[in-house]
């Protein structure tokens, strides 16, 4: 009986992909964005939608955003409505879809600094900017107004209490600030940009006190600093490690803000304050050298789109993320109004491809041709799902958007209802998908009116989701 049942859907589904053949996949491999989140449409860019109240479905200057690459959900730092969203399905959300959890205020409408308290507590948040996740759904944030990490434990619910907190030696009351005199590996001066490795450690940019902290196995440990990249040692603080003449080093930071790390674990930081974003290769260590350097043509320079605005300069990069299926780095150069993709980063520090300028290296204008699916203002962060699609943190447009993959090409063994095992509906029964801002304190076209279908073209936007449901999202595991 379920052997005749599963035939006969995957004749369905057959009969389907048949028909939609030769109809043109949507946004193929292209810089306009597929998806928005905390926007109506991709014309529309005010705060909180021009409500003083926040709601489920709206923005106030998102920064940090990450996907678990275990459930996919999405998790947003919305950082003037003092909270961070989430979404359950970042490769599945419909436009405009409201967030289903919140994180650091009561409920989805409230957006008081610490929820109006005069001090911070275990379930509050003041101006939030980055998110991270690790391999067991953990959610940190960089709480970054509170000066510290918070970590919350799933399962998840709406205005839940942290755990664990760092930079405040155990206290969710305090918000002490570390300074250049008095810097250690137990305090923060402005924790901003956060990640998580394969094996759990936590990454800190610690923007103000210019370095990044590693915390080995934090759950299992303790809440101080193991290593300290950027610095001498911890309690050194100077900016380039010479306030004095603070020129650019292949071991120092000026105002780093964004940290994300490739399959290998190897480092990248958006070094703000030096226009450029560094690797570092793992394993890492204390007051380690860069082994590269993008936005810069080498680790002396620090000004801003030196000579000129192209795809080897950079002005403020914020958040850095790499893709787990190519390897691609992406950082969103946030005074340029602009994402940049690094194929190989391991190599290459020339960009491939432009997103938010109309694929123009040479311009960098906010909202370049009015607000749109091509547009960005300021973007603040980056995050890739597993499957390699691309979300970005339109900071002054309030909003979120996607860009999604491009689908299979059809007729190419990905939609077969066979009984052979190529196909995503087996004769066992089983469903097998194939594997296929600046908050920065910086002073410096139409979409889709339908919902984003990665996997099918258009008039389908409605149909596939359904089926999806069923058989698994069959993504290509490769985004060029």
């Amino acid at each position: 009986m379920t052997s005749n049942r599963t035939r006969r859907t995957a004749l369905i589904i057959t009969a389907i992909m048949a028909m939609t053949a030769g109809v043109a996949a949507a946004a193929p491999e292209d810089t306009t964005a597929d998806g928005v989140l905390g926007q109506a449409d991709f014309a529309s860019n005010n705060a909180n939608r021009g409500n003083p109240a926040a709601s489920a479905s709206s923005i106030n200057e998102c920064r940090g955003l990450v996907v678990d690459p275990n459930s996919g959900r999405l998790f947003v730092a919305d950082t003037l409505n003092h909270r961070v969203l989430s979404w359950p399905d970042a490769a599945g959300f419909m436009n405009d879809d409201p967030a289903d959890l919140v994180f650091g205020q009561a409920d989805f409408t409230s957006n008081q600094i610490n929820r109006g308290g005069a001090s911070p507590a275990d379930n509050t948040l003041f101006g939030p900017r980055s998110v991270a996740v690790d391999s067991a759904g953990r959610l940190y944030v960089a709480d970054s107004f509170n000066v510290r990490i918070l970590r919350f434990d799933p399962p998840f619910s709406n205005g839940m209490a942290a755990v664990q907190v760092f930079g405040q030696a155990g206290d969710f009351t305090t918000s002490n600030q570390a300074n250049a005199m008095n810097a250690d590996a137990n305090n923060l001066g402005n924790p901003d940009g956060i990640a998580v490795d394969s094996n759990d450690n936590l990454y800190l940019a610690d923007r103000f006190l210019h370095r990044v902290f590693v915390y080995l196995d934090p759950v299992g440990t303790d809440t101080t600093a193991d290593i300290v990249i950027g610095q001498p040692d911890f309690t050194s603080a100077q900016r380039n490690q010479d306030d004095a003449t603070p020129t650019p080093k292949q071991n120092s930071f000026n105002n780093p803000i964004g940290v994300g790390l490739d399959a290998g674990n190897n480092l990248y930081v958006a070094d703000e304050g030096n226009n450029r974003v560094l690797r570092f290769d793992a394993p890492p260590a204390n007051n380690q050298n860069a082994s590269r350097v993008y936005g810069q043509a080498d680790f002396s320079g620090g000004n801003a789109n030196d000579p000129a605005i192209s795809a080897t300069s950079m002005n403020g990069p914020v958040y850095v993320a790499v893709d787990p299926v190519t390897g691609s780095l992406y950082v969103a150069d946030a005074i340029n109004n602009r994402v940049l993709e690094f194929e190989d980063p391991a190599n290459d520090s020339t960009a491939d491809r432009v997103f938010g300028q109309g694929g123009d290296f040479t311009t960098n204008t906010q909202n370049n041709g009015g607000v749109s699916a091509d547009s960005l203002g300021d973007v603040a962060g980056v995050a890739v799902d597993p499957d390699g699609n691309l979300y970005a943190g339109d900071r002054l447009n309030h909003r979120v958007l996607s860009y999604d993959i491009a689908p299979p090409a059809p007729g190419n063994g990905n939609g077969n209802g066979n009984d052979n095992g190529n196909g995503n509906v087996n004769d066992n029964g089983n469903d097998n998908g194939n594997g296929n801002g600046n908050g920065n304190d910086n002073t410096g076209g139409g979409g889709m009116d339908t919902p984003p279908c990665g996997d099918c073209g258009t008039g389908m936007g409605m149909a596939m989701p359904m089926l999806v449901i069923g058989m698994g999202r069959r993504r290509r595991r490769k985004r060029r």
